[in-house]
């Protein structure tokens, strides 16, 4: 069955929104707001299953691929991350294992499960790393899935909130007071 009317205008706009010629700054030592989408914006990430995967491949792409992860939230339709660059592999190298590494986990019949093009946004001050720390966590709040940060399972912010470590090893000043405690060097990052 053909695109609707409507679909063919969202994926016009959609094409015609995403900048030609992008010039992505990955190997500068900065850290980075990502975000990519899943396929036409469906909801595919709509369940505790595809969730866990996705935490799961994420944290072992995190170990394999050397890098802070400060903060994420898996959206129904949607990933945010706030990361550092990896150490082992360039960013795009690793977003691009992500999504394989996920879509080949939750693909199924699907023709495609993530949107190839992702937004990637140099973080340069504390301000903006606060800032979209913030805009993470607040995300399923604003999008009107839950009354509370807290009540949304698939972020970091319960370790920001508690210092319990999750799925996945966030960078947080809890990591940072672990490490010291244990004797664990810091990182030069």
């Amino acid at each position: 069955m053909g695109n609707t009317k409507s679909q063919y205008h969202h994926n016009l706009y959609y094409h015609l929104s995403m900048p030609s010629g992008l010039k992505r700054h990955q190997t500068s030592g900065h850290d980075h707001f990502i975000t990519f989408t899943c396929y036409h914006q469906h909801p595919y990430l709509d369940n505790e299953h595809a969730c866990t995967v996705f935490e799961e491949t994420l944290e072992t792409l995190r170990l394999r691929h050397d890098f802070f992860l400060y903060g994420y939230v898996v959206m129904p339709n949607h990933v945010h991350l706030l990361m550092s660059e990896p150490k082992q592999r360039l960013l795009a190298d690793t977003l691009r294992a992500l999504k394989t590494e996920t879509s080949k986990k939750l693909k199924g019949t699907r023709q495609q499960f993530w949107q190839s093009r992702y937004y990637d946004r140099n973080i340069f001050t504390q301000k903006e790393f606060v800032e979209k720390l913030r805009y993470i966590h607040r995300n399923p709040v604003s999008d009107e899935l839950v009354a509370n940060p807290e009540d949304w399972s698939w972020s970091s912010y319960h370790h920001w909130l508690t210092g319990e470590r999750g799925r996945i090893e966030i960078e947080s000043h809890w990591t940072w007071a672990a490490r010291e405690k244990t004797g664990v060097p810091h990182s030069s990052r």
